[in-house]
């Protein structure tokens, strides 16, 4: 596609950072979801009866809860290195890049100045590598 005015740049753009921002936000889902699948028996005997206790399990005090690697390794959940490479690829958009112009640490904006703004590509094999990542998962979960 041929961008020929600021306009469809601006509506490019939106188009780009929303559809990162869905596939982020569904590989964080799925991986909330089999954190709360590994936590079933806690939950059902009433060890884990919130969200935030929930939360504490595996979220670390200074984070946003939003880190696909916490859940990762707290729950020791095996990846490949293309399914880390995927996630890392996706990460800034659940934190900032799909909401926010900037990211919101210091060292992050020095980072993007100095190298300019990096913060994931999509590409046509994501779509496919997305939805292997989500059956793996559910897979795991027996759903």
């Amino acid at each position: 596609m041929q961008i020929r005015d600021q306009n469809e740049r601006v509506h490019a753009l939106g188009l780009f950072r929303g559809s990162m921002l869905m596939y982020a936000v569904s590989l964080e889902l799925i991986l909330k979801a089999r954190a709360l699948f590994e936590e079933k028996d806690n939950i059902l005997n009433g060890q884990i009866s919130s969200f935030k206790e929930f939360m504490n399990q595996w979220k670390s005090k200074n984070t946003n809860g939003h880190g696909y690697m916490e859940i990762v390794n707290h729950y020791k959940i095996e990846l490949s290195e293309k399914e880390i490479e995927l996630l890392n690829n996706f990460q800034s958009y659940t934190s900032w890049a799909g909401r926010f112009p900037f990211p919101k640490k210091e060292d992050k904006i020095t980072e993007m100045e100095k190298y300019g703004r990096v913060s994931g590509t999509v590409k046509t094999r994501h779509k496919q590598e997305i939805q292997e990542f989500l059956d793996k998962q559910m897979a795991a979960m027996k759903i």
